[in-house]
């Protein structure tokens, strides 16, 4: 055999020996592709992406609101005694007048996914525990009378503007729907903190003229009990902001005060004056925007 015819066996035969070895390496190539692409040929099972969750809840969220705010409070009661020859004891009782005010706050708070209503998670009831601050501003006014033999008439102009501070825990269920409206209502109790800034006592009848029978001390501040409940509306800007409106009521406990004496040269001097608040009761509208991490 000639060089020529052994050079080309042995380049056939080196030929053979690649085309087995890429043969086997293209077999197990096509092996592992089909297992990793999930194709159901041989003993390799399908796999399927998981299906998206659909998270309904806002998760922890925080927002801050205003409003305005109508009063329609129980009774004051002004007591003292006035030191004249015999001493005069006073108290004085009247229905508070309603009067409008106005508040800013702001909450914070986290909402659980909830309870599915049917198999639809976009409707769902979602429970919240949020904790929420605010300052109120509002007066109480009111005529006050003091029956007594001593004088026909015994009447007083009561004047107290409040700032009052109100700290809140709330439990919140919403109604999750599928169209960016979301309706929900909650309620809670906490305390409030009332401050009478200024406030004014003028005597009508007998008529004493420019005598404020608080003007040694005219501030004084309580705490008392709070609860509120209230119902709003919820509408989703994004998935992360949203602004809401809502109807809140707060009720605050009876609170007590001591204002200052009456202290004037021309007035018989006073004792301390003590004046006591029945319940008061607040119906408020509040708008809002808030975010949800």
């Amino acid at each position: 055999m000639n060089t020529f015819s052994s050079l080309t066996l042995q380049k056939w035969a080196a030929g053979r020996v690649v085309l087995r070895y890429l043969a086997t390496f293209l077999g197990v190539g096509s092996l592992v592709s089909v297992a990793w692409g999930g194709d159901t040929t041989g003993n390799f099972k399908e796999t399927k992406a998981p299906e998206e969750v659909y998270t309904n809840n806002r998760g922890f969220y925080a927002g801050v609101f205003a409003g305005g705010a109508v009063s329609d409070n129980d009774e004051i009661v002004q007591s003292g005694t006035a030191f004249l020859i015999p001493p005069l004891d006073v108290r004085a009782t009247g229905a508070a007048k309603s009067n409008t005010g106005f508040m800013v706050g702001l909450n914070v708070g986290y909402e659980w996914p909830g309870w599915r209503l049917g198999g639809d998670p976009r409707w769902a009831l979602l429970p919240a525990l949020e904790f929420e601050g605010y300052y109120l501003s509002a007066d109480q006014t009111g005529f006050l009378n003091n029956p007594t033999p001593r004088l026909p008439e015994h009447l007083f102009d009561f004047r107290a503007p409040m700032d009052i501070g109100v700290l809140m825990p709330n439990l919140v269920l919403t109604l999750h729907t599928p169209y960016r409206v979301h309706p929900y209502i909650g309620g809670g109790v906490g305390a409030a903190i009332v401050s009478n800034v200024g406030a004014t006592s003028f005597q009508l009848a007998p008529p004493e003229p420019g005598i404020n029978h608080f003007n040694s001390n005219p501030n004084a501040s309580d705490w008392g009990f709070a609860a509120t409940a209230r119902a709003g509306l919820r509408f989703d800007i994004t998935r992360h902001l949203y602004f809401f409106v809502e109807y809140k009521f707060l009720t605050i406990g009876t609170t007590d005060y001591t204002f200052g004496s009456t202290v004037y040269p021309t007035h018989a001097p006073t004792s301390p004056w003590s004046v006591h608040y029945g319940d008061m009761f607040e119906h408020m509208g509040v708008g809002g925007i808030g975010f949800a991490f």
